[in-house]
């Protein structure tokens, strides 16, 4: 296939000024106050992860463990690293904060085995031949022994 002229251009113009962008961005980052940065840092006030946010990291890591299934990862990766992402999320963005559930952190371990039973919940929904039946099993018959815990 024959090349045209402006999608020559317009590459080389992309590949200069991300160049030229990314130079001026490390001569702006080196005359900032690194001190001032991470004293912003110590500042941050966490905004508790609200209904809308927890249903966007859900569906992420849905989406995540189906795609990942379907290129034959072995499903406890697959599951692992996105609850590992969905727990990610949640700690670095809410500081373990969740809105529905009080001013209380929650701990990372507590994040992660909740996203596992989200992601679980919604894959069998979503991608049911993803998941392997033992897994859709053990989803259930933990999901049975919480209701009757309640």
């Amino acid at each position: 296939m024959k090349k045209s002229p402006i999608k020559t251009i317009l590459a080389i113009s992309v590949f200069a000024a991300s160049i030229f962008l990314s130079s001026c961005s490390s001569s702006i980052k080196s005359e900032s106050n690194p001190t001032k940065i991470s004293a912003d840092k110590k500042e941050v006030s966490f905004i508790p992860a609200t209904d809308e946010d927890i249903f966007l990291y859900r569906q992420i890591g849905i989406s995540y463990l189906c795609m990942a299934r379907q290129i034959e990862v072995e499903f406890p990766k697959a599951i692992s690293l996105a609850a590992k992402n969905y727990a990610l999320l949640i700690s670095s963005r809410h500081g373990g904060l969740i809105k529905e559930l009080g001013k209380d952190k929650i701990p990372d371990k507590n994040i992660y085995n909740g996203a596992i039973l989200q992601l679980l919940d919604g894959a069998m929904k979503n991608c049911p031949d993803m998941v392997p039946e033992e897994d859709q099993k053990k989803f259930l018959k933990t999901v049975e022994q919480l209701n009757q815990n309640k």
